[in-house]
């Protein structure tokens, strides 16, 4: 076939429209332009009257693309259609993809699948779409834009964001518990939706009075969060690390720094000790 110029393929159009090329695809097979056959994606004939073709080229081979005018189609461009997966909704929040999913399966609007979500009835009355990766298979949901403003999702993400303190110096979990600073209150969210069950200063089982940050049961394991303090602090530090190497006590590290990428650096942590998150 004669090369267009014109014409941009799925990914160029997904740059185009400022969306990731997995987003592209998946609102591409929702409206039944393209669908996946074995190992590629093929036209379907309302594909072919949006103004799909096929190109040929020696390093792909056989692909789909799309005239620029698609660029300004109302079913890609309009806000109720431009669909949203955890990543995107995640960026307009100020959460990790992560984070945004397990959200959304604590409110009850997806469920967990082997490697992936799959969408509720609650999900579906949102007009969430359930949709998978074209390569693997893993499935996902997308959401349109407005459940940005959806009222329990909206108050969900406020309180897991509200890193002020109550009028007695707490703050407020999202599983009701009040915990000493915003550092526990960041690492119990995260526990929590997690799905991991854990205690909050449970005693240590040693002689003396020591607590425990976090305590998960199930696998006998110690959470301590290492802040900055002063002299006092440091003291109290070391003789609760020491008390935890006396009676041989398994216990995670974290400090500052580890904040802000709790899902990489405690998930990573706690695998190591036999406990997988999704």
């Amino acid at each position: 076939m004669t090369e267009d110029v014109q014409s941009l393929s799925t990914s160029a159009l997904a740059r185009k429209l400022g969306k990731s090329s997995k987003q592209m695809f998946a609102e591409l097979e929702a409206l039944g332009w393209i669908k996946r056959e074995e190992d590629h994606w093929a036209l379907t004939a309302k594909g072919t009257f949006e103004g799909g073709s096929y190109k040929e080229s020696k390093r792909f081979g056989t692909y789909v693309v799309w005239p620029e005018a698609v660029c300004e189609h109302r079913a890609l461009t309009s806000p109720e259609s431009q669909l949203m997966g955890a990543a995107a909704l995640g960026k307009e929040v100020g959460l990790s993809a992560v984070t945004v999913n397990r959200l959304l399966h604590e409110l009850g609007f997806i469920e967990r699948h082997i490697k992936g979500w799959r969408l509720t009835a609650a999900g579906k009355r949102l007009e969430g779409r359930q949709t998978e990766d074209a390569r693997s298979g893993v499935p996902y949901v997308l959401w349109p834009p407005q459940l940005l403003d959806a009222d329990l999702f909206r108050s969900s993400v406020d309180q897991l964001l509200n890193d002020k303190a109550d009028a007695e110096g707490y703050h407020l979990c999202l599983d009701g518990r009040r915990v000493n600073s915003d550092a526990e209150r960041r690492i119990a969210n995260w526990l929590y939706l997690a799905g991991i069950s854990y205690a909050y200063h449970r005693p240590l089982p040693v002689s003396g009075t020591a607590h425990s940050d976090f305590y998960l049961p199930a696998a006998h394991l110690y959470i301590e969060f290492w802040g900055d303090g002063d002299a006092r602090y440091l003291a109290e530090k070391m003789r609760k690390k020491e008390l935890y190497q006396r009676f041989g006590l398994t216990m995670i590290e974290l400090e500052p720094q580890d904040l802000d990428d709790l899902d990489e650096t405690l998930s990573r942590r706690l695998l190591k000790m036999g406990i997988e998150t999704h």
